[in-house]
């Protein structure tokens, strides 16, 4: 069909192209639905295929030192946005949320006896997400010294001259504050996926398997949770740096 090869030589990833798809045959089903196809040429939308194939994921996981340097340079800042954002941070890194998962947080949703995050994900799904040590710690610390126990969202925007607020920090405040993490800490720019990523990738380098990640991340797919398993590429570097070229590979 016309339309798929548009798409392709467009440079849109298969992923995309196949959204475009499904957005056109959602639309061919309306149109005949109000009468304004007739069933031919919807059959015929509605058997063009999706296009096969994968590309490489996009994102990184952190290495083990940039992690310790981002918590270092919150660690170092005095003012009260210090431990809230090694909070934050940690809560990212050490139980794997979306930013948007994160920022929704009340501080009602921490259950203290579990160590443990009431997490809204999507499809309005509802899930606990386990704290580890660390985590536990630098979020105690953000409620006992700085925030308090005052209802209302676990994460506040910080205003200048350390003035705490009540407002909830929003996805793109996340954003803005891990570049400015980053950026003190001198690590190479990340996103803040890559804190999940890096998440899933400690639970399955830790031999953790797929369906227990795929609980904590609150995945709907285990297809989905396969993304995140890059342990396949870690095994082909490793073949490959044992290649020896300059003896006709040779032993």
């Amino acid at each position: 069909m016309a339309i798929t090869e548009l798409l392709r030589d467009s440079g849109l990833t298969t992923a995309s192209v196949n959204n475009y798809l499904s957005a056109l045959k959602g639309v061919a089903k309306e149109a005949w639905m109000l009468k304004l196809m007739d069933v031919e040429s919807l059959q015929h939308i509605r058997a063009v295929r999706n296009l096969r194939g994968s590309r490489l994921p996009r994102g990184r996981a952190l290495l083990p030192e940039e992690v310790r340097q981002l918590f270092a340079v919150c660690d170092a800042d005095r003012s009260s946005m210090g431990p809230r954002d090694a909070a934050l941070l940690a809560v990212l890194l050490g139980c794997g949320l979306r930013r948007s998962e994160a920022v929704g947080l009340n501080l009602s949703d921490v259950v203290t006896h579990e160590w443990a995050l009431r997490v809204l994900g999507k499809g309005n799904k509802e899930r606990l997400a386990y704290m580890p040590a660390g985590t536990w710690r630098r979020l105690q610390v953000w409620i006992d010294q700085v925030r308090g126990e005052a209802p209302g969202p676990l994460f506040i925007r910080i205003r200048r001259f350390d003035s705490l607020t009540e407002e909830r920090l929003t996805d793109q405040a996340v954003y803005h504050i891990l570049q400015i993490r980053q950026r003190q800490a001198g690590i190479v720019k990340c996103a803040p996926h890559d804190l999940r990523r890096t998440f899933a990738t400690a639970m399955l380098e830790n031999g953790e398997d797929l369906i227990t990640v795929k609980d904590a991340m609150g995945h709907a797919s285990i297809s989905t949770t396969q993304q995140y398993d890059r342990r396949g590429e870690a095994r082909l570097r490793s073949a490959g740096s044992r290649l020896d070229l300059e003896n006709g590979f040779g032993r």
